[in-house]
Protein backbone atom coordinates (compact mmCIF):
# COMPACT_ATOMS: atom_id res chain seq x y z
CA UNK A 1 0.00 0.00 0.00
CA UNK A 2 1.55 3.26 -1.08
CA UNK A 3 1.49 6.59 0.72
CA UNK A 4 -1.71 7.89 -0.89
CA UNK A 5 -3.60 4.65 -0.35
CA UNK A 6 -2.65 4.70 3.34
CA UNK A 7 -3.87 8.29 3.63
CA UNK A 8 -7.21 7.47 1.98
CA UNK A 9 -7.69 4.39 4.16
CA UNK A 10 -6.94 6.42 7.28
CA UNK A 11 -9.57 9.04 6.32
CA UNK A 12 -12.22 6.39 5.65
CA UNK A 13 -11.49 4.36 8.82
CA UNK A 14 -11.71 7.39 11.09
CA UNK A 15 -15.04 8.89 10.00
CA UNK A 16 -15.88 10.60 13.35
CA UNK A 17 -12.51 12.35 13.52
CA UNK A 18 -12.70 13.18 9.82
CA UNK A 19 -16.10 14.81 10.39
CA UNK A 20 -14.77 16.75 13.38
CA UNK A 21 -11.89 18.11 11.29
CA UNK A 22 -14.27 18.83 8.40
CA UNK A 23 -16.64 20.82 10.63
CA UNK A 24 -13.78 22.81 12.20
CA UNK A 25 -12.39 23.72 8.76
CA UNK A 26 -15.91 24.58 7.54
CA UNK A 27 -16.55 26.94 10.45
CA UNK A 28 -13.14 28.61 10.34
CA UNK A 29 -13.28 28.75 6.53
CA UNK A 30 -16.68 30.45 6.58
CA UNK A 31 -15.46 33.12 8.97
CA UNK A 32 -12.29 33.70 6.97
CA UNK A 33 -13.92 33.76 3.55
CA UNK A 34 -16.94 35.85 4.54
CA UNK A 35 -14.61 38.42 6.11
CA UNK A 36 -12.44 38.40 3.00
CA UNK A 37 -15.48 38.79 0.73
CA UNK A 38 -16.81 41.81 2.63
CA UNK A 39 -13.40 43.52 2.68
CA UNK A 40 -12.99 42.84 -1.04
CA UNK A 41 -16.54 44.05 -1.80
CA UNK A 42 -15.97 47.34 0.02
CA UNK A 43 -12.76 47.90 -1.95
CA UNK A 44 -14.42 47.02 -5.26
CA UNK A 45 -17.38 49.32 -4.51
CA UNK A 46 -15.03 52.18 -3.71
CA UNK A 47 -12.96 51.61 -6.85
CA UNK A 48 -16.06 51.39 -9.04
CA UNK A 49 -17.53 54.61 -7.66
CA UNK A 50 -14.26 56.53 -7.80
CA UNK A 51 -13.74 55.50 -11.42
CA UNK A 52 -16.96 57.34 -12.29
CA UNK A 53 -15.79 60.57 -10.65
CA UNK A 54 -13.14 62.99 -11.94
CA UNK A 55 -9.76 62.88 -10.13
CA UNK A 56 -10.28 66.03 -8.08
CA UNK A 57 -8.28 67.18 -5.08
CA UNK A 58 -9.77 69.96 -3.00
CA UNK A 59 -7.61 72.33 -0.93
CA UNK A 60 -9.79 73.85 1.75
CA UNK A 61 -9.62 75.30 5.22
CA UNK A 62 -9.64 73.03 8.25
CA UNK A 63 -12.56 74.68 10.05
CA UNK A 64 -11.80 72.97 13.36
CA UNK A 65 -8.31 74.50 13.43
CA UNK A 66 -9.74 77.83 12.32
CA UNK A 67 -12.21 77.72 15.20
CA UNK A 68 -9.38 76.90 17.62
CA UNK A 69 -7.42 79.93 16.41
CA UNK A 70 -10.43 82.17 16.96
CA UNK A 71 -11.02 80.74 20.44
CA UNK A 72 -7.36 81.37 21.26
CA UNK A 73 -7.76 84.99 20.18
CA UNK A 74 -5.45 84.70 17.16
CA UNK A 75 -6.24 87.56 14.79
CA UNK A 76 -3.49 87.05 12.23
CA UNK A 77 -5.07 84.12 10.36
CA UNK A 78 -2.63 82.44 7.91
CA UNK A 79 -4.88 82.72 4.87
CA UNK A 80 -3.78 81.10 1.65
CA UNK A 81 -2.36 83.57 -0.89
CA UNK A 82 -1.90 83.80 -4.64
CA UNK A 83 1.82 83.18 -4.05
CA UNK A 84 0.88 79.85 -2.46
CA UNK A 85 -1.15 78.88 -5.53
CA UNK A 86 1.74 79.77 -7.82
CA UNK A 87 4.16 77.74 -5.68
CA UNK A 88 1.86 74.71 -5.84
CA UNK A 89 1.56 75.01 -9.59
CA UNK A 90 5.34 75.23 -10.00
CA UNK A 91 6.03 72.29 -7.69
CA UNK A 92 3.27 69.90 -8.78
CA UNK A 93 2.14 71.32 -12.10
CA UNK A 94 2.89 68.11 -14.01
CA UNK A 95 0.06 66.37 -12.15
CA UNK A 96 -2.48 69.18 -12.67
CA UNK A 97 -4.88 69.13 -15.58
CA UNK A 98 -6.61 72.32 -14.41
CA UNK A 99 -7.53 74.10 -11.22
CA UNK A 100 -10.30 76.45 -10.26
CA UNK A 101 -11.35 78.49 -7.25
CA UNK A 102 -14.52 80.41 -6.58
CA UNK A 103 -14.64 83.81 -4.94
CA UNK A 104 -17.95 84.62 -3.26
CA UNK A 105 -20.02 87.69 -2.59
CA UNK A 106 -23.63 88.71 -2.14
CA UNK A 107 -25.57 91.28 -4.14
CA UNK A 108 -28.52 93.19 -2.75
CA UNK A 109 -30.86 94.36 -5.49
CA UNK A 110 -34.48 94.78 -6.44
CA UNK A 111 -33.67 94.58 -10.14
CA UNK A 112 -33.89 90.78 -10.26
CA UNK A 113 -36.50 88.38 -8.86
CA UNK A 114 -35.38 85.42 -6.76
CA UNK A 115 -36.79 81.91 -6.77
CA UNK A 116 -38.14 81.89 -3.24
CA UNK A 117 -38.21 78.91 -0.90
CA UNK A 118 -41.37 76.84 -0.75
CA UNK A 119 -43.52 77.68 2.23
CA UNK A 120 -42.82 81.41 2.04
CA UNK A 121 -39.22 81.35 3.31
CA UNK A 122 -37.51 84.60 2.26
CA UNK A 123 -33.74 84.89 2.03
CA UNK A 124 -33.54 88.64 1.60
CA UNK A 125 -33.86 91.25 4.35
CA UNK A 126 -36.27 93.67 2.71
CA UNK A 127 -34.32 93.42 -0.52
CA UNK A 128 -33.52 90.60 -2.96
CA UNK A 129 -30.15 89.00 -2.16
CA UNK A 130 -28.21 86.83 -4.59
CA UNK A 131 -25.18 84.64 -3.96
CA UNK A 132 -22.48 85.31 -6.55
CA UNK A 133 -20.20 82.38 -7.31
CA UNK A 134 -16.98 83.12 -9.17
CA UNK A 135 -14.85 81.04 -11.50
CA UNK A 136 -11.27 81.23 -12.71
CA UNK A 137 -11.36 79.04 -15.83
CA UNK A 138 -13.86 78.53 -18.68
CA UNK A 139 -14.44 74.86 -17.81
CA UNK A 140 -15.23 75.69 -14.19
CA UNK A 141 -15.49 73.04 -11.50
CA UNK A 142 -19.25 72.46 -11.68
CA UNK A 143 -18.91 71.64 -15.39
CA UNK A 144 -15.80 69.49 -14.86
CA UNK A 145 -17.49 67.40 -12.17
CA UNK A 146 -20.79 67.10 -14.05
CA UNK A 147 -22.62 68.91 -11.26
CA UNK A 148 -23.97 71.31 -13.89
CA UNK A 149 -24.14 71.56 -17.66
CA UNK A 150 -24.60 74.44 -20.08
CA UNK A 151 -27.92 73.81 -21.84
CA UNK A 152 -28.08 77.15 -23.67
CA UNK A 153 -25.43 79.66 -24.67
CA UNK A 154 -21.80 79.25 -23.64
CA UNK A 155 -19.36 79.47 -20.78
CA UNK A 156 -16.91 82.33 -20.13
CA UNK A 157 -14.06 83.20 -22.46
CA UNK A 158 -10.55 83.56 -21.08
CA UNK A 159 -10.62 87.27 -21.92
CA UNK A 160 -13.87 87.79 -19.98
CA UNK A 161 -12.37 86.03 -16.97
CA UNK A 162 -9.16 88.07 -17.05
CA UNK A 163 -10.98 91.42 -17.46
CA UNK A 164 -13.75 90.64 -14.97
CA UNK A 165 -16.41 91.42 -17.56
CA UNK A 166 -20.04 91.79 -16.36
CA UNK A 167 -21.20 88.58 -18.00
CA UNK A 168 -23.29 86.09 -16.10
CA UNK A 169 -24.46 82.48 -16.24
CA UNK A 170 -27.60 81.52 -14.31
CA UNK A 171 -29.90 78.56 -13.82
CA UNK A 172 -32.69 77.95 -16.29
CA UNK A 173 -35.21 78.41 -13.45
CA UNK A 174 -33.87 81.85 -12.50
CA UNK A 175 -33.75 82.92 -16.15
CA UNK A 176 -37.36 81.83 -16.64
CA UNK A 177 -38.44 83.63 -13.44
CA UNK A 178 -37.04 86.90 -14.87
CA UNK A 179 -38.04 86.30 -18.54
CA UNK A 180 -34.40 86.32 -19.63
CA UNK A 181 -32.86 84.47 -22.56
CA UNK A 182 -29.26 84.06 -23.68
CA UNK A 183 -27.96 87.31 -25.15
CA UNK A 184 -30.18 89.59 -23.04
CA UNK A 185 -28.63 92.54 -21.22
CA UNK A 186 -30.13 93.64 -17.92
CA UNK A 187 -29.18 96.28 -15.36
CA UNK A 188 -28.67 95.51 -11.69
CA UNK A 189 -28.75 98.24 -9.07
CA UNK A 190 -26.56 96.76 -6.33
CA UNK A 191 -27.03 98.39 -2.94
CA UNK A 192 -24.21 98.60 -0.39
CA UNK A 193 -25.71 99.20 3.03
CA UNK A 194 -25.10 98.76 6.74
CA UNK A 195 -26.92 99.43 10.02
CA UNK A 196 -26.59 102.35 12.36
CA UNK A 197 -26.61 102.30 16.16
CA UNK A 198 -30.42 102.01 16.14
CA UNK A 199 -30.28 99.04 13.77
CA UNK A 200 -31.73 101.08 10.96
CA UNK A 201 -30.44 100.45 7.45
CA UNK A 202 -28.07 103.04 6.04
CA UNK A 203 -27.58 102.93 2.27
CA UNK A 204 -23.96 103.85 1.59
CA UNK A 205 -23.84 103.49 -2.19
CA UNK A 206 -25.67 102.06 -5.18
CA UNK A 207 -23.65 100.51 -7.98
CA UNK A 208 -25.10 100.00 -11.45
CA UNK A 209 -23.96 97.08 -13.59
CA UNK A 210 -25.13 96.13 -17.06
CA UNK A 211 -24.92 92.33 -17.17
CA UNK A 212 -25.13 90.17 -20.25
CA UNK A 213 -26.59 86.68 -19.89
CA UNK A 214 -24.23 84.43 -21.85
CA UNK A 215 -25.26 80.97 -20.63
CA UNK A 216 -27.94 78.97 -18.87
CA UNK A 217 -27.07 75.97 -16.70
CA UNK A 218 -28.99 73.02 -15.39
CA UNK A 219 -27.84 71.60 -12.06
CA UNK A 220 -27.58 67.95 -11.22
CA UNK A 221 -29.86 66.79 -8.41
CA UNK A 222 -28.46 66.46 -4.92
CA UNK A 223 -27.60 62.93 -3.68
CA UNK A 224 -30.40 60.55 -2.82
CA UNK A 225 -30.13 60.96 0.96
CA UNK A 226 -30.65 64.72 0.62
CA UNK A 227 -33.58 64.25 -1.74
CA UNK A 228 -35.19 61.90 0.74
CA UNK A 229 -35.22 64.74 3.25
CA UNK A 230 -36.34 67.29 0.70
CA UNK A 231 -32.84 68.79 0.61
CA UNK A 232 -33.71 70.63 3.79
CA UNK A 233 -31.38 71.75 6.55
CA UNK A 234 -32.89 73.68 9.43
CA UNK A 235 -35.91 74.62 7.28
CA UNK A 236 -33.73 75.86 4.42
CA UNK A 237 -33.62 74.12 1.03
CA UNK A 238 -30.02 74.37 -0.18
CA UNK A 239 -30.67 72.57 -3.45
CA UNK A 240 -33.34 75.07 -4.39
CA UNK A 241 -31.23 77.99 -3.20
CA UNK A 242 -28.40 77.28 -5.61
CA UNK A 243 -30.85 78.00 -8.43
CA UNK A 244 -30.47 81.65 -7.39
CA UNK A 245 -26.67 81.60 -7.85
CA UNK A 246 -25.17 84.07 -10.28
CA UNK A 247 -22.03 82.62 -11.91
CA UNK A 248 -19.50 85.38 -12.61
CA UNK A 249 -15.78 85.82 -13.34
CA UNK A 250 -13.64 85.83 -10.21
CA UNK A 251 -12.16 89.16 -11.27
CA UNK A 252 -15.58 90.81 -11.26
CA UNK A 253 -16.32 89.51 -7.74
CA UNK A 254 -12.89 90.57 -6.54
CA UNK A 255 -13.42 94.13 -7.83
CA UNK A 256 -16.91 94.26 -6.31
CA UNK A 257 -15.66 93.02 -2.91
CA UNK A 258 -12.89 95.61 -3.01
CA UNK A 259 -15.43 98.35 -3.67
CA UNK A 260 -17.69 97.01 -0.90
CA UNK A 261 -14.82 96.88 1.63
CA UNK A 262 -13.71 100.38 0.71
CA UNK A 263 -17.23 101.79 1.11
CA UNK A 264 -17.83 100.08 4.47
CA UNK A 265 -14.36 101.02 5.74
CA UNK A 266 -14.82 104.67 4.84
CA UNK A 267 -18.15 104.76 6.67
CA UNK A 268 -16.81 103.25 9.90
CA UNK A 269 -13.19 104.36 9.78
CA UNK A 270 -13.52 107.91 8.53
CA UNK A 271 -10.84 109.68 6.58
CA UNK A 272 -7.96 108.33 8.64
CA UNK A 273 -9.03 104.71 8.75
CA UNK A 274 -10.00 103.97 5.21
CA UNK A 275 -9.71 100.66 3.43
CA UNK A 276 -6.26 99.71 2.15
CA UNK A 277 -6.62 97.47 -0.90
CA UNK A 278 -3.06 96.19 -0.52
CA UNK A 279 -4.01 94.64 2.83
CA UNK A 280 -7.06 92.85 1.43
CA UNK A 281 -6.69 89.13 0.56
CA UNK A 282 -9.41 88.16 -1.96
CA UNK A 283 -8.89 84.45 -1.26
CA UNK A 284 -10.49 84.79 2.20
CA UNK A 285 -13.87 84.41 0.43
CA UNK A 286 -12.80 81.19 -1.33
CA UNK A 287 -14.19 77.99 0.26
CA UNK A 288 -11.77 75.72 -1.61
CA UNK A 289 -9.28 75.49 -4.47
CA UNK A 290 -10.13 72.52 -6.67
CA UNK A 291 -7.40 70.73 -8.61
CA UNK A 292 -8.33 68.37 -11.43
CA UNK A 293 -5.48 65.90 -11.81
CA UNK A 294 -4.47 63.90 -14.85
CA UNK A 295 -5.20 60.67 -12.97
CA UNK A 296 -6.62 59.66 -9.60
CA UNK A 297 -3.49 57.53 -9.09
CA UNK A 298 -1.42 60.72 -8.84
CA UNK A 299 -3.14 62.01 -5.71
CA UNK A 300 -0.40 60.99 -3.25
CA UNK A 301 2.41 62.41 -5.39
CA UNK A 302 0.54 65.67 -5.95
CA UNK A 303 -0.30 66.17 -2.27
CA UNK A 304 3.24 65.37 -1.15
CA UNK A 305 4.76 68.01 -3.40
CA UNK A 306 2.00 70.60 -2.90
CA UNK A 307 2.01 70.29 0.90
CA UNK A 308 5.77 70.80 0.95
CA UNK A 309 5.58 74.22 -0.72
CA UNK A 310 2.30 75.26 0.94
CA UNK A 311 3.52 74.74 4.52
CA UNK A 312 0.21 75.88 6.02
CA UNK A 313 -1.48 73.65 8.61
CA UNK A 314 -4.73 75.61 8.35
CA UNK A 315 -5.44 74.12 4.92
CA UNK A 316 -5.88 70.44 4.07
CA UNK A 317 -6.03 68.42 0.86
CA UNK A 318 -8.94 66.03 0.38
CA UNK A 319 -9.78 63.72 -2.51
CA UNK A 320 -12.76 61.74 -3.76
CA UNK A 321 -11.37 58.76 -1.84
CA UNK A 322 -11.40 60.79 1.40
CA UNK A 323 -14.95 61.80 0.60
CA UNK A 324 -15.94 58.16 0.06
CA UNK A 325 -14.46 57.20 3.43
CA UNK A 326 -16.28 60.10 5.10
CA UNK A 327 -19.67 59.23 3.60
CA UNK A 328 -19.18 55.47 3.90
CA UNK A 329 -17.98 55.49 7.51
CA UNK A 330 -20.17 52.50 8.52
CA UNK A 331 -18.89 50.51 5.54
CA UNK A 332 -15.27 51.49 6.19
CA UNK A 333 -15.62 50.66 9.90
CA UNK A 334 -17.04 47.25 9.06
CA UNK A 335 -14.22 46.71 6.56
CA UNK A 336 -11.61 47.56 9.20
CA UNK A 337 -13.15 45.22 11.77
CA UNK A 338 -13.49 42.29 9.36
CA UNK A 339 -10.01 42.83 8.01
CA UNK A 340 -8.73 42.21 11.53
CA UNK A 341 -11.17 39.30 11.90
CA UNK A 342 -9.70 37.63 8.82
CA UNK A 343 -6.12 37.75 10.09
CA UNK A 344 -7.11 36.86 13.66
CA UNK A 345 -9.11 33.88 12.37
CA UNK A 346 -6.19 32.87 10.16
CA UNK A 347 -3.83 32.90 13.15
CA UNK A 348 -6.36 31.23 15.43
CA UNK A 349 -6.95 28.53 12.84
CA UNK A 350 -3.32 27.46 13.09
CA UNK A 351 -3.60 27.17 16.88
CA UNK A 352 -6.99 25.41 16.90
CA UNK A 353 -6.08 22.98 14.14
CA UNK A 354 -2.68 22.29 15.69
CA UNK A 355 -4.33 21.33 19.00
CA UNK A 356 -6.95 19.14 17.32
CA UNK A 357 -4.42 17.47 15.05
CA UNK A 358 -2.04 16.92 17.97
CA UNK A 359 -4.81 15.03 19.75
CA UNK A 360 -5.43 12.97 16.61
CA UNK A 361 -1.74 12.18 16.21
CA UNK A 362 -1.50 11.05 19.86
CA UNK A 363 -4.32 8.60 19.25
CA UNK A 364 -2.28 7.14 16.39
CA UNK A 365 0.97 6.71 18.31
CA UNK A 366 1.08 2.95 17.89
CA UNK A 367 0.35 3.18 14.16
CA UNK A 368 3.13 5.74 13.73
CA UNK A 369 5.48 3.67 15.88
CA UNK A 370 4.86 0.62 13.67
CA UNK A 371 5.59 2.66 10.56
CA UNK A 372 8.88 3.81 12.09
CA UNK A 373 9.76 0.28 13.26
CA UNK A 374 9.24 -0.99 9.72
CA UNK A 375 11.76 1.57 8.48
CA UNK A 376 9.42 4.26 7.18
CA UNK A 377 11.04 7.68 7.12
CA UNK A 378 9.61 10.36 9.40
CA UNK A 379 9.31 12.74 6.49
CA UNK A 380 7.01 10.36 4.60
CA UNK A 381 4.87 9.82 7.69
CA UNK A 382 4.47 13.60 8.10
CA UNK A 383 3.65 13.84 4.39
CA UNK A 384 0.94 11.19 4.82
CA UNK A 385 -0.58 13.12 7.72
CA UNK A 386 -0.48 16.32 5.67
CA UNK A 387 -2.19 14.62 2.71
CA UNK A 388 -4.94 13.34 5.00
CA UNK A 389 -5.65 16.70 6.63
CA UNK A 390 -5.30 18.69 3.39
CA UNK A 391 -7.78 16.37 1.64
CA UNK A 392 -10.33 16.86 4.41
CA UNK A 393 -9.52 20.56 4.56
CA UNK A 394 -10.09 21.07 0.84
CA UNK A 395 -13.53 19.47 1.14
CA UNK A 396 -14.32 21.74 4.10
CA UNK A 397 -13.06 24.76 2.18
CA UNK A 398 -15.22 23.81 -0.82
CA UNK A 399 -18.28 23.63 1.43
CA UNK A 400 -17.31 27.01 2.95
CA UNK A 401 -17.23 28.55 -0.54
CA UNK A 402 -20.85 27.54 -1.11
CA UNK A 403 -22.09 29.08 2.15
CA UNK A 404 -19.76 32.03 2.75
CA UNK A 405 -21.58 34.42 0.38
CA UNK A 406 -24.81 33.98 2.34
CA UNK A 407 -22.97 34.37 5.66
CA UNK A 408 -21.25 37.53 4.39
CA UNK A 409 -24.66 38.98 3.44
CA UNK A 410 -26.03 38.19 6.90
CA UNK A 411 -23.02 39.81 8.60
CA UNK A 412 -23.35 42.89 6.38
CA UNK A 413 -27.06 43.29 7.12
CA UNK A 414 -26.39 42.87 10.82
CA UNK A 415 -23.48 45.32 11.05
CA UNK A 416 -24.57 48.05 8.64
CA UNK A 417 -27.27 50.63 9.37
CA UNK A 418 -29.63 51.53 6.53
CA UNK A 419 -28.52 55.15 7.01
CA UNK A 420 -25.23 56.55 8.34
CA UNK A 421 -25.19 57.70 11.95
CA UNK A 422 -24.19 61.22 10.96
CA UNK A 423 -24.96 62.56 7.51
CA UNK A 424 -23.07 65.40 5.93
CA UNK A 425 -25.09 68.60 6.45
CA UNK A 426 -26.63 69.96 3.26
CA UNK A 427 -24.78 73.28 3.45
CA UNK A 428 -21.43 71.44 3.56
CA UNK A 429 -22.43 69.33 0.57
CA UNK A 430 -23.28 72.47 -1.35
CA UNK A 431 -19.82 73.91 -0.69
CA UNK A 432 -17.82 70.77 -1.45
CA UNK A 433 -17.15 69.72 -5.04
CA UNK A 434 -16.28 66.29 -3.62
CA UNK A 435 -19.78 65.70 -2.25
CA UNK A 436 -20.95 63.54 -5.14
CA UNK A 437 -21.26 60.27 -3.21
CA UNK A 438 -24.18 59.46 -0.94
CA UNK A 439 -24.63 56.55 1.44
CA UNK A 440 -27.73 55.20 -0.33
CA UNK A 441 -25.93 54.90 -3.67
CA UNK A 442 -23.00 53.18 -1.94
CA UNK A 443 -25.32 50.55 -0.47
CA UNK A 444 -26.95 50.07 -3.88
CA UNK A 445 -23.55 49.53 -5.48
CA UNK A 446 -22.34 47.22 -2.71
CA UNK A 447 -22.45 43.64 -3.93
CA UNK A 448 -20.93 40.53 -2.38
CA UNK A 449 -19.70 38.03 -4.94
CA UNK A 450 -17.01 35.44 -5.46
CA UNK A 451 -14.37 35.56 -8.15
CA UNK A 452 -11.71 33.08 -9.17
CA UNK A 453 -8.83 35.03 -7.60
CA UNK A 454 -10.58 35.16 -4.22
CA UNK A 455 -11.37 31.44 -4.30
CA UNK A 456 -7.79 30.55 -5.22
CA UNK A 457 -6.40 32.83 -2.49
CA UNK A 458 -8.78 31.27 0.05
CA UNK A 459 -7.80 27.70 -0.83
CA UNK A 460 -4.13 28.60 -0.65
CA UNK A 461 -4.66 30.17 2.79
CA UNK A 462 -6.56 27.11 4.03
CA UNK A 463 -3.98 24.64 2.68
CA UNK A 464 -1.04 26.58 4.13
CA UNK A 465 -2.82 26.87 7.48
CA UNK A 466 -3.47 23.15 7.59
CA UNK A 467 0.11 22.28 6.60
CA UNK A 468 1.56 24.55 9.29
CA UNK A 469 -0.83 23.17 11.92
CA UNK A 470 -0.06 19.57 10.93
CA UNK A 471 3.70 20.19 11.09
CA UNK A 472 3.36 21.68 14.56
CA UNK A 473 1.25 18.73 15.72
CA UNK A 474 3.52 16.09 14.16
CA UNK A 475 6.91 17.34 15.23
CA UNK A 476 6.17 16.79 18.92
CA UNK A 477 5.42 13.08 18.41
CA UNK A 478 7.95 12.27 15.73
CA UNK A 479 10.93 13.64 17.61
CA UNK A 480 10.93 10.39 19.65
CA UNK A 481 12.13 6.94 18.51
CA UNK A 482 9.60 4.12 17.83
CA UNK A 483 9.90 2.56 21.32
CA UNK A 484 9.24 5.85 23.08
CA UNK A 485 6.29 6.60 20.82
CA UNK A 486 4.65 3.22 21.49
CA UNK A 487 5.08 3.39 25.25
Amino acid sequence: MNLYQRALASIVRRIPKTLILLIIVLILGNIMLSSLLIVQSVDETKEAMLRELPPIVSLSMDFEKYQELLEDGVMDIPWITFDDLENIERAAGKYIKSYDYSMRTGLQTDSLKRIEQEGGFSFGFGRQTFNCVGTQIPLFTALETGDAEIIEGRTFTQQELEQGSPVVIMSKELAAENDLVVGDTFTLECVISTFDANFQEVVLDTLHYDFQLIGIVQYKSMPAQEESRGGMFGGFDFERERLNNLLLPNRFIRDYNTKWMETISNYYGGAGGGFQEADFNPLTTVPSINYVLNSSEEFDQFVRLAATVLNNDLYVFTSQEDNFKNVAQPLESMRGILNYVFYITLGSSVVVLALVLFAFVRDRKKEIGIYLALGERKGRIILQLIIETVAVGVIGAALAVTSSTYLASVITNFMLPTQPVEETPAFMMMESVLAKIDYASILQSFNIGLDVITIVFFFIAIILTIIIAQLIASVYILRYDPKQIMV
